[in-house]
């Protein structure tokens, strides 16, 4: 890995804020594409679901390569605080493989506070991963594992981890790192069911990222909730044939909250103390502990809000406000 110099408070938190600024941009692009090239994309679910992650990946790869250029030049001393390691940088360090068995750990104890998200979430609008149920089932095993869970794990942890939060963690202070970095991914969902638990999910991952100090754990955990997903869906398709063929009425019963609610409380608590013991494990600093010491960073760091991500929001809530009116 390379070092380069290391760069200036506001930079990684500009590139941040730029990557979602062009995020939004390419996102907007997309509706206003003639109607036929749309149709010839979304024929095929499959390359539709890759080329959307294409587009999160993209960006984040460019603005990787430029934040590299313009930092590198006449390298100082490696041991100085002086120069970063890219790979710190977008957080893609090693982690121990008792870590990774309590990853899993980790997994289970969050499960239930998305699902309770989810549930929540239903009793306003559809759920959306339903919608796409005949469109996954319909492809092959190995196909929807790929589209569904492998690629959306890869290009938005490398996004929205590794850019957009890694952009925030050393210069912002720790709470507008961690839940604007989750608000952001939950927005670039583009409805409000997967904004609801994309937000939860967020949040739970950039306390990983930080708890680890990387991103092969969170792409890990991403990859096992998107799995989940696209198992539970092939199983119910064996079980009641054509079940997405036809239309789907979602019937979220008060008790499956009242018993997610109370399941949630325990499990989180729970999520807690493996976060601890995860970045104990790891030899750093518990980052539910940094949280709540936030308002002693005030001094040392920079906002997280800029133009370009106010821009970027805004135009975010926008898309939100099409989908959820045309659907």
């Amino acid at each position: 890995m390379n070092y380069v110099n290391q760069p200036k408070p506001k930079s990684d938190r500009n590139m941040a804020n730029a990557y979602f600024f062009i995020l939004m941009l390419l996102l907007w692009g997309v509706l206003f594409l003639p109607e036929g090239i749309l149709f010839e994309i979304a024929d095929s679910f499959i390359i539709n679901s890759v080329v959307s992650e294409l587009v999160i990946a993209f960006p984040a790869l460019l603005l990787i390569l430029i934040w590299y250029y313009m930092h590198s030049g006449p390298k100082t001393d490696i041991e100085t605080s002086e120069t970063v390691l890219i790979s710190d940088r977008i957080m893609l360090r090693s982690i121990k493989p008792s870590t990774v068995l309590m990853t899993l750990v980790y997994l289970l104890t969050i499960m239930p506070l998305i699902t309770l998200s989810n549930l929540i979430s239903t009793l306003f609008v559809d759920n959306t991963v339903l919608e796409y149920g005949s469109d996954i089932v319909n492809m092959s095993v190995p196909a929807a594992i790929f589209s569904i869970a492998l690629m959306p794990a890869l290009c938005e942890e490398l996004a929205f981890r590794g850019v957009v939060y890694g952009g925030y963690r050393k210069n912002c202070r720790p709470a507008g790192a961690i839940f604007i970095s989750a608000l952001l991914f939950g927005l670039m969902h583009g409805n409000i069911n997967q904004l609801v638990y994309a937000f939860i999910i967020g949040i739970a991952l950039a306390l990983l990222a930080e708890a680890t100090g990387s991103i092969w754990p969170t792409i890990m955990v991403h990859f096992l909730i998107n799995l989940r997903a696209v198992v539970a869906m092939f199983i119910a398709d064996n079980m009641y044939e054509g079940i997405f063929d036809t239309e789907l009425v979602d019937d979220t019963s008060a008790i499956y909250i009242i018993i997610y609610s109370l399941l949630s409380v325990i499990t989180t608590l729970m999520a807690g103390a493996v976060l601890s013991w995860i970045s104990q494990n790891e030899g750093r600093d518990n980052p539910l502990m940094t949280l709540i010491r936030n308002k002693s960073y005030k001094e040392k760091r920079v906002s997280v809000w800029s133009l370009t991500l106010i821009i970027g929001v805004l135009a975010a809530i926008a898309m939100i406000v099409l989908v959820e009116l045309s659907a």
